[in-house]
């Protein structure tokens, strides 16, 4: 496979990301992921610095491992989870994905997006931004992610948050 192929699959992988997460395909989304995976929302020191280390700082969401986002599937499914009953409807868009090959079998793709979040009972749109910064390593099929770190831009938060509006 040469590299531009490699680099299509993985910016193609991110999109389909956002493409399951808007159709709730919660199965399909997770099969995405590795089970090492770690989903890092970091918060913001000051104006202009992130949070480096999730394991001594603030994150908004840090997840280490599948498992974890499995359980978060799992109370969204349960209606467990305050901040997603009833399910709000999303729409993600990605845009300026850029893969960049680290070895013969990782990838990184670094991308804007924005999510709009309506909840079905409320009469308004909240909107999130931020750039994403995907890790994918191949996993003998496909490309899997085994990192995703989501910068949120507008990190005064509107509105609970929750991963799948991100």
């Amino acid at each position: 496979m040469t590299n531009e192929e490699r680099r299509r699959l993985a910016c193609e992988l991110v999109a389909l990301e956002a493409q399951l997460l808007d159709e709730a395909d919660w199965d399909a989304w997770l099969a995405l992921y590795a089970e090492e995976a770690r989903f890092w929302v970091p918060m913001w020191r000051d104006e202009n610095t992130l949070t480096e280390d999730p394991m001594r700082e603030l994150s908004f969401i840090f997840l280490d491992g599948r498992r974890f986002l499995a359980e978060r599937v799992h109370r969204l499914r349960s209606g467990r989870s305050i901040a997603s009953s009833p399910v709000p409807r999303t729409t993600h868009l990605v845009a300026g994905s850029l893969a960049t090959a680290l070895g013969d079998e990782t990838m990184r793709v670094k991308s804007a997006w924005t999510c709009h979040v309506h909840p079905p009972k409320e009469a308004k749109l909240v909107t999130y931004a931020g750039r994403y910064d995907h890790t994918l390593g191949w996993r003998g099929d496909g490309y899997r992610i085994v990192a995703k770190k989501i910068i949120l831009t507008n990190d005064q938060l509107a509105s609970k948050v929750d991963f799948f509006y991100l």
